[in-house]
């Protein structure tokens, strides 16, 4: 046997490789699911409690700022009507030198009380335009700047109480009269420099956190306090902005995010009134977030991990499993279509091993059991075909003997002749049993014959004619004896009892690449019931017990030739049985001269039927 070359067989749906996959996924799916649910809830959970924590610290933070700059506010307002300071405004011209510079130097000294007991104060100025003094805390000048006496008025026309000396620099005013008493033009003006250092330093504790930041902002944008991110630094205004946190904004506290240079950040607000601005306390999100970032990706490796693992185990799968069952697959579909001659050849020592084994196996004694069955059936029709050739019709033989006696008793040595050569014709034929095929110009030659023996028979009372087989289809080889029968039936049940004159007709024609022989003749006792439980025999004829004559020849050609071939019955035009005959018009056999006998004579030309041909 040879090897089977195998390729892929189609498959309608999944196949085995395929469902693999989709198991192995459906498998591992849920488990990733579950992971990526425990890992978002880990996240929501350190969010909130960041969040939580980044709003408490802001809320607390900003009590105890608010707290600190209401003292020193209040510092502030009362130090400007401080005695000291109201004396040395009124009476400083009836004061000696020495009162003068005591005074100066006692306000001076208040000034550094003030300064010494908040963190946030850098510097106190107090301005006297009457005597066209400023005293400082630490010093006494005799001018006081001209942008800070624009700035102490902007913020006194403002209404905060922090107000942005320049870039860097906050202050706190207060003056006197205080607008409580009228539009009076001012005789005092004090001066908080706030200490920005120390402000962004006590911001610096609030977040812990790596990398977290606080700031205080305006709401109007117009200064800040604390680190900004890069983007933010035109006083925050784009950060307010961002954050809703401008004026007009509902006050409170807030939580949320936003995102400066490609960094996202948390933040959580909490507005002050008194101060107008609001504390932002923010927090980049990959510091606390980082941990469950890495986590994420230690999930998106194990999912892409777990993905090609499946792959990869069910590429396995396929190499031992599927790829041997699409072997065999593609073995049987051969075997399907009647190729018996494979073996299959498996290298492993497994379960595939031991079935390739058994298919090798199968298909040989298939294969053995197909040829048996063949040889038996090709006996079967030869011993088929002797039976029938061995069945001759004896009332036909005594029939024929009778009239030849008569012939020679009647000295008609011309009609002897005739008769003799026909028998000698019919003889020749039927005991001729070295082929199984022969000519189908042969076997209308033999059907000459035999009705040139019922002519002599019948004399006037018969009008037979037998056309020629068109050329082209003369020499198709086909089953022997398949038109005497016919002939033989048309005879016997048609024309023999026949009270008048029995018509005969054998003609053919070429249809579709077939070639039809029709027998006709003008029987008068064939009822319809007859024609029709005939063709009921022809359609299906292995059911028939019957294994001779017209249903014999019709099995005959159709396990040669193919359920398009063999017989049909109908009624004829004479009145009689119309059978047709349909063989292949090509010839598919060995060739063969129409018409013409084997050259054989004498001894040779008749051989007994049991001789075993």
């Amino acid at each position: 046997m040879r090897r089977l070359p195998f390729y892929r067989v189609p498959t309608k749906g999944f196949n085995i490789f395929q469902k693999l996959v989709v198991a192995f996924l459906l498998a591992i799916i849920p488990i990733l699911v579950v992971s990526a649910l425990i890992n978002r809830s880990g996240e929501t959970a350190i969010y909130k409690e960041i969040t939580n924590s980044l709003k408490s610290n802001a809320h607390f933070y900003l009590s105890s700022f608010e707290l600190e700059m209401e003292r020193v506010i209040r510092m502030k307002q009362q130090y400007i009507l401080d005695s000291e300071v109201q004396r040395l405004m009124m009476f400083h011209m009836f004061y000696s030198d020495s009162e003068y510079v005591e005074a100066m130097q006692n306000i001076e000294r208040r000034l550094q009380q003030l300064h010494d007991s908040s963190l946030f104060v850098q510097e106190l100025k107090l301005h006297i335009p009457e005597i066209g003094m400023t005293i400082h805390n630490s010093r006494i000048d005799r001018v006081m700047p001209q942008a800070e006496l624009d700035a102490l008025e902007a913020l006194y026309r403002s209404g905060k109480h922090i107000y942005p000396l320049n870039e860097d620099v906050l202050i706190l005013g207060e003056r006197y009269p205080t607008s409580n008493l009228g539009d009076l033009p001012a005789t005092l003006w004090l001066e908080v420099i706030l200490s920005r250092r120390n402000m962004e330093d006590s911001l610096r504790e609030i977040v812990r956190y790596n990398d977290g930041e606080a700031m205080i902002v305006s709401r109007q944008g117009t200064w800040a306090l604390g680190s900004l991110p890069r983007s933010a630094l035109s006083l925050g205004q784009p950060l307010t902005q961002r954050l809703d946190l401008s004026v007009g904004a509902e006050t409170g506290s807030g939580i949320g995010r936003f995102t400066l240079d490609g960094v996202s950040y948390i933040y959580a607000s909490e507005t002050s009134e008194l101060l107008d601005a609001s504390l932002i306390v923010y927090v980049p999100e990959n510091s606390f977030l980082g941990p469950t970032r890495w986590y994420e990706q230690l999930y998106w490796i194990l999912a892409g991990t777990s993905f090609v693992v499946v792959v990869a185990f069910s590429s396995w799968i396929f190499l031992l499993v599927h790829r041997p069952m699409v072997r065999l697959t593609a073995a049987f579909r051969r075997l399907e279509k009647g190729d018996f001659n494979i073996s299959l050849q498996y290298g492993r020592k497994d379960e595939f091993h031991y079935l390739y084994q058994q298919f090798n196996k199968m298909s040989a004694r298939l294969q053995q059991l197909i040829q048996d069955v063949y040889e038996q059936e090709l006996r079967f029709n030869r011993a088929e075909l002797k039976q029938l050739q061995a069945q001759i019709n004896p009332h036909f033989l005594y029939n024929i003997f009778f009239l030849l006696n008569r012939i020679v008793q009647l000295e008609d040595v011309d009609n002897a002749k005739k008769l003799t050569k026909y028998l000698g014709q019919y003889f020749r034929f039927i005991t001729r049993n070295k082929d199984d095929e022969n000519a189908i110009g042969d076997e209308l030659a033999h059907v000459d014959a035999y009705i040139g023996i019922q002519r002599l028979r019948f004399g006037s009372k018969l009008d037979a004619r037998v056309e020629p087989i068109p050329a082209e289809a003369a020499s198709a080889r086909v089953p022997r004896l398949i038109l005497q029968p016919i002939v033989e039936n048309a005879f016997e049940y048609g024309l023999e009892d026949h009270l008048e004159t029995g018509v005969l007709r054998v003609w053919s024609e070429i249809s579709d690449g077939a070639l039809a022989i029709h027998v006709e003749d003008n029987g008068a006792s064939l009822p319809d019931e007859t024609i029709r439980t005939l063709t009921a025999v022809l359609e299906e004829p292995k059911k028939s017990i019957e294994t001779t004559g017209i249903v014999n020849v019709h099995r005959r050609l159709q396990l040669k030739f193919g359920s398009a071939y063999g017989l049909v019955v109908g009624r004829s035009a004479l009145g009689g049985l119309h059978v047709t005959l349909r063989v292949p018009a090509e010839d598919r056999g060995q060739p063969g001269q129409p018409g013409q006998q084997e050259s054989t004579g004498g001894e040779r030309d008749v051989p007994t039927i049991d001789r075993g041909q």
